[in-house]
């Protein structure tokens, strides 16, 4: 889809402005004078294809984009598009700025109080699924674990040179502790019930426990290959906006299981385990935060040979 976008512009400098979008070919562009009150100015708005968003942003960009005397800035994405060149739309590939990334990243990986709620309960979830054995009980908390966004936030701030970074360093800290304190709980409880933190006791299961146990505590070149290749594809499912996906992303990663599995080990007594768990842990963090950087990298550079051309 297209995009639709607001600037308000100092006034002077409104003409030199149309002139310079008039040159990437828009869709449309429309101009109020003097109806901006604060930022004082003109409201011009334009719409372009998705192919000549990056060069909107330079143009922005140039006449200070952000700054306080400058030009700000609002997108969306129009509903529908009624248009002479409407045909060549519906055949547009799905993108976004990196600037609406960011903010969108923000907004959806910020470690509010409901989401460290969400986390705690996903290591609930966890630990339960690896007490009594049930896979499809571990998989349902990597589904509700929204654990891969801030991570994704803390790469695209050092990419792109923000302090984005920060803030998605402060909510991996943030999600994964609560995660942590879940199946911290969950093993307490299995311990208080008279069964080990990683045996269900006999309980009726499909799937043997120590199972489970064994497959998230090593680290083998096929987990290596999908931790790869399953960061591959959240980056890229974050590149182009497309975030919510990224819980089937969650479900190839071992993130949850692995880090539930640090303090479910401890609470059993099993020290050599919690490590194991903790290496792999380790290496699941290092592979997502490599891939999602080498999409961003990959992105960033893309886009700058779009604008050059």
């Amino acid at each position: 889809m297209p995009r639709s976008i607001q600037l308000t512009v100092p006034s002077h400098r409104t003409a030199s402005l149309v002139t310079e979008l008039r040159h990437i070919e828009p869709l449309s562009i429309q101009l109020h004078e003097a109806v901006s009150v604060l930022p004082p100015g003109d409201l011009v708005a334009v719409e372009v294809a998705n192919n000549r968003l990056s060069e909107v942003m330079r143009i922005a960009d140039k006449y200070g984009l952000g700054t306080r005397d400058g030009v700000t800035m609002t997108t969306s994405v129009p509903l529908s598009v009624v248009s002479e060149s409407f045909t060549s739309l519906t055949r547009e590939q799905g993108a976004t700025s990196w600037e609406e990334l960011e903010l969108t990243m923000g907004q959806e990986s910020t470690m509010t109080a409901d989401k460290v709620v969400v986390m705690f309960i996903a290591g609930v979830v966890a630990g339960a699924g690896i007490v009594s054995g049930a896979i499809h009980v571990v998989i349902g908390a990597m589904v509700i674990a929204p654990g891969f966004q801030p991570f994704a936030r803390f790469m695209l701030g050092l990419v792109n040179g923000s302090r984005t970074w920060r803030g998605g360093a402060i909510d991996v800290l943030r999600g994964y502790g609560a995660l942590l304190a879940g199946a911290t709980v969950a093993a307490l409880l299995s311990a208080l019930l008279g069964t080990s933190a990683l045996d269900g006791g006999g309980e009726a299961t499909y799937l043997l426990s120590e199972d489970l146990v064994v497959y998230w505590s090593t680290i083998t070149w096929t987990g290596v290959v999908v931790g790869a290749v399953a960061g591959v594809a959240g980056g890229l499912l974050m590149a182009i906006n497309r975030t919510v996906l990224t819980a089937g992303v969650m479900v190839a990663l071992a993130l949850v299981p692995t880090a539930a599995l640090v303090p479910m080990a401890l609470v059993a007594g099993e020290v050599g385990l919690a490590g194991q768990a903790l290496a792999r842990f380790a290496v699941e963090v290092v592979l997502v935060l490599g891939t999602i950087a080498g999409v961003f990298l990959f992105k960033t550079r893309a886009d700058q040979r779009h604008t050059v051309r």
